[in-house]
């Protein structure tokens, strides 16, 4: 699986899938077996260091996190589920500024709600981890009898009923997303065991991307005929945790209020520059626009609710911080289910809007090269050869002025019309 050092919802493979480049080839390796003759047989590396006229993984990663949160922030919504945590914000104070507000209540007597920075909210709560099984040993086949074996089976025996909330990782790295072995091309809970297949060169060993350029291997490909695929991948269950804090407190000193009057009088055991905080957690007000309301709790477990404390200081907090999962689900209504929740029109968007600000090609030859280098072209530059005809109000948008950036730019002002008609379509 392709992975880089950027989290991105959209996962490397599946990108590359939507650009029409060769799987294998995509992840650095190569095969005297399967598409050995093909008339465009580019191999995309990690890093760019290791091939200078290329686009690498890591690079192609950076700027679908980036077009990503581009999108997120004109939105005020992911398009597909992810945990936000540490929103900051301040807490809503009192009109007037020489008075304090004591009950965190708004003028209804309901908690006071805060505006999330992104929208359409899930559920208020933490990314969580259970490991379900560890050093699980992939199990590779040769479906088609052409001699490769290009089917890496996973199973393990799990009590869950929702194979979304199982992931495979590699091992080792603690369930950290940016190692998480992603799509899988099957996947499914049957009496007690948990299966999900994917592609081989998915599970290449990720020590040999890391591999220098030598004198006697100028470009260090890998060989997909050899023994180069890990031997055991761990499997976890992730989920939203709502029993995790979901908001923090925030108080400032307040040298007035100090007992002794330190501050004049030279007392002892005054605290300055230093934050009172309480922990707490949060309900949904509007799931759509994102407005949580906080309280003071401390979550029971025995009987699995949040139990109400008092303000750790006797007015309302200064700031907050808050925690919550929240994301585009309208995706469940188009038929089918991605564990990823992406929708195929978004992988799409996504993927040709951050190819096209790469200033390097990934791949130099072949449809897939075309039709990057048609994605990359700046539509406010005409040449000697070609002008564009485009609307100075497609131009001066925030997304950029290149052909990927366009379409995008496009398919989201689209979006949001409809939405403001109530529509809701595109």
């Amino acid at each position: 699986m392709s992975r880089a050092s950027t989290p991105t919802l959209l996962s490397l493979d599946r990108a590359a899938a939507v650009l029409g480049l060769v799987p294998p080839h995509f992840n650095q390796g190569i095969s005297a077996i399967i598409f050995a003759n093909m008339a465009c047989g580019d191999v995309t590396f990690q890093y760019d260091w290791q091939n200078f006229d290329a686009a690498s993984r890591e690079d192609f990663a950076t700027e679908i996190g980036n077009v990503e949160e581009t999108i997120a922030n004109y939105l005020g919504w992911w398009m597909a589920p992810t945990w936000i945590a540490q929103d900051v914000a301040m807490y809503p104070r009192f009109h007037r500024p020489d008075y304090y507000s004591t009950a965190g209540y708004n003028v209804r007597y309901q908690g006071k709600g805060i505006k999330t920075r992104y929208g359409k909210i899930i559920e208020p709560g933490q990314r969580a981890l259970t490991l379900i099984n560890t050093a699980v040993v992939p199990v590779y086949t040769d479906g088609d009898g052409d001699g490769f074996a290009e089917t890496a089976t996973v199973s393990c025996a799990t009590t869950l009923t929702d194979e979304c909330e199982i992931k495979v990782y590699f091992d080792g790295h603690s369930g950290d997303p940016e190692w998480e072995i992603r799509p899988s091309r099957t996947r499914i809970i049957a009496a007690g065991t948990f299966t999900a297949t994917f592609w081989s060169w998915q599970l290449i060993d990720p020590d040999l991307w890391e591999a220098f350029p030598t004198a006697t291997v100028p470009t260090p490909t890998v060989d997909l005929d050899a023994a180069s695929y890990v031997a055991t991948v761990d499997v976890y269950r992730e989920y939203n945790d709502p029993t995790a804090v979901s908001a923090v407190f925030y108080w400032e000193p307040d040298p007035g209020s100090i007992a002794g009057g330190c501050e004049c009088c030279g007392g002892t055991g005054c605290t300055h520059c230093q934050l009172t905080t309480q922990d707490g957690c949060a309900h949904i007000r509007d799931a759509e626009l994102g407005v949580l309301v906080p309280a003071p709790g401390t979550y029971d477990s025995d009987d699995g609710v949040w139990d109400s404390d008092e303000w750790a200081v006797c007015r309302d907090p200064d700031q907050i911080k808050l925690y919550y999962y929240c994301g585009d689900l309208s995706w469940l209504n188009l038929g089918g289910r991605r564990c990823d929740g992406l929708s195929d029109q978004w992988a799409r968007i996504i993927a040709r809007m951050a190819v096209s600000r790469l200033h390097r090609p990934i791949c130099a030859c072949g449809s897939a090269g075309a039709l990057i280098e048609y994605l990359q072209v700046d539509l406010s530059a005409p040449t000697r050869e070609q002008s564009y005809n485009v609307s100075f109000t497609d131009l001066d948008n925030p997304f950029g002025t290149r052909r990927g950036e366009l379409e995008a730019w496009r398919y989201v002002t689209r979006l949001v019309r409809n939405s403001q008609a109530g529509t809701g379509a595109v």
